[in-house]
């Protein structure tokens, strides 16, 4: 039965109308993909065999190709050029190339034989979650959870992630399980702690590790209320944190862990404990962390002389350890441009917890691009520490960060010239005491545009007599003129460009379509497509 669900729904999903060019003269399958991603071209004009080329992306040249594989994320522009005198001469669509993130995805167990499947990650449109060979469902955010008995304790589940109206080209995940008993787990000590002014966290030991296909609830009651649910799902640390929010006044406490049932919604045991709020600690508040090139460095407050354990999460998974260290510390982090939060645990001796803290960078993202503006936009996660006022602006600079240009904070964003083609960006929070925090780097090229008049009238009347190019980067440049059927009739490297003539005689009236490649002063070649009208009158 949930074959045949798979496969009518896979047909629905199929059936999206083509992504077409603007003109309607050639298509697509879709608007987007996760890279790598191969993209087909239909032609739909009726203008017989005249000569098509395309133009996929930044230096590569047109082509006859009506195929092209994208490998980096981005938006990319497809243009068409057509050989004879049509108008318009170009025709254009645009594709987006998505980044390819595998699912994130946990495993709960209902009985020694039967799992249920939770999507950590809001990436994807829709889901397919595969249970066997021939076992599968479409899972969509918001629908009841996939659920699957395997009439045994082990087997694997496998995931690929969608995206509505687009290429079925993104990564895909398994995991396999072995399950065991469900089994109660116990609370060695709870402990309040403080990771900022007025911010608290709650701090679990636990009598063994947490099963990784357990679904966990904890719940806490505060000064004799009822028991409020702080958290539900997985527990991957024997020495979990939950945050708790500011201004909370606890004078005592009471922890209760649930092991649940997520398919019958059911509790099958429970365990609590007590105790009143200790003093509370701030050696780590001056402690935050920035972007230093691609990676992430953290500064441990100085004035902390003990141990601190440092672990790392992405959205809504669990904090994972990856240093101990009594100074500074740079994480090396993996590629792929997600934001990540740092929980700093303070330890004793005894490696005990006696303080902790959550920092983060700020990060900030990519979500719109007018190439034809040099205008982009982008949206902000705001830096996570204790360190109070602060300012923002924007950073520019160019590959070699010889040049700097600094502005005026914003989500809407010109791109300034005079930096060269790629420009590179930064969000900058400066705070008291000098302290200044950069977020990771976006890096756009600047569209570099040669203005060509839309006509010229060579009739010796001293007004508008050459066709001049104007804004060239350099001298190093190269334009073609065509006549209306394709042919080149003209060509130069100096400007003015063109007085009208081919060969002795003059040209006729008409429009006429030039190609012009030009060198940028970092040595960068591109190239320049469009038309322009000759009058005589």
């Amino acid at each position: 039965m949930r074959v045949l669900l798979f496969i009518l729904n896979f047909i629905c999903f199929a059936s999206v109308a083509q992504h077409t060019s603007n003109f309607g003269r050639f298509s697509i399958a879709y608007p987007q993909g996760c890279a790598p991603v191969t993209i087909h071209i239909s032609e739909h004009d009726n203008l017989g065999t005249i000569s098509r080329q395309y133009f996929y992306e930044e230096g590569l040249i047109e082509t006859t190709d009506t195929f092209h594989t994208y490998t980096e994320p981005g938006r990319y522009e497809v243009v068409q050029f057509l050989g004879e005198d049509i108008q318009p001469k170009t025709d254009t669509l645009v594709f987006e190339v998505l980044e390819a993130i595998p699912p994130a995805l946990s495993i709960f167990q209902c009985s020694e034989t039967e799992i249920t499947v939770a999507f950590t990650d809001a990436y994807y449109d829709y889901y397919i979650v595969w249970f066997s060979e021939t076992d599968s469902i479409i899972y969509m955010p918001g629908d009841e959870l996939p659920y699957h008995d395997y009439g045994q304790s082990n087997g694997m589940v496998q995931a690929t992630g969608y995206f509505d109206n687009a290429y079925a080209s993104c990564p895909e995940v398994s995991q396999s399980f072995n399950l065991k008993s469900l089994q109660p787990i116990n609370i060695l000590s709870a402990e309040i702690t403080e990771a900022c002014i007025d911010d608290l966290y709650l701090q679990l030991a636990l009598s063994t590790s947490p099963d990784p296909f357990t679904l966990y609830s904890v719940a806490l009651q505060k000064n004799g209320t009822a028991f409020e649910t702080i958290h539900q799902g997985n527990l991957t640390s024997q020495d979990p944190f939950f945050h708790l929010g500011p201004d909370l006044q606890i004078d005592e406490f009471c922890v209760r862990i649930n092991v649940l049932n997520p398919c019958a919604d059911t509790i099958w045991f429970t365990q609590e404990t007590c105790a009143p709020t200790g003093p509370l600690s701030k050696n780590l508040l001056a402690s935050y962390a920035t972007y230093s090139g691609s990676n992430i460095w953290i500064h441990i407050d100085s004035s902390s002389s003990k141990e601190v354990q440092i672990k790392r999460k992405y959205g809504n998974g669990s904090f994972a350890v990856v240093a101990t260290t009594q100074s500074d510390y740079t994480d090396n982090i993996p590629p792929g441009g997600r934001p990540f939060q740092y929980r700093l645990v303070q330890q004793d001796s005894c490696h005990n917890a006696i303080d902790s803290i959550v920092v983060a960078p700020p990060h900030i993202k990519l979500t719109d691009r007018s190439y034809a503006e040099n205008r982009i936009q982008i949206s902000l996660s705001e830096p996570q520490n204790a360190l109070g006022s602060h300012t923002q602006s924007l950073l520019f600079y160019n590959s070699d960060s010889s040049e700097v240009l600094e502005t005026n904070f914003d989500t809407d964003i010109l791109l300034p010239g005079g930096l060269g083609t790629p420009v590179h960006l930064r969000v900058l929070y400066t705070y008291d005491n000098d302290i200044h925090i950069l977020s990771n780097a976006l890096t756009e090229n600047y569209e570099i545009t040669v203005f060509i008049p839309s006509g010229f009238t060579p009739n010796d009347d001293g007004l508008n007599d050459h066709l001049e190019l104007f804004g060239l980067p350099t001298s190093d440049f190269n334009i073609i003129i065509y006549d209306r059927w394709g042919a080149p009739i003209h060509q130069s490297n100096a400007n003015p460009v063109w007085q009208g003539e081919i060969g002795k005689h003059d040209a006729d009236e008409g429009t006429y379509l030039y190609r012009l490649t030009f060198r940028l002063e970092s040595g960068e070649l591109k190239t320049q497509v469009g038309t322009f009208t000759l009058l005589r009158n």
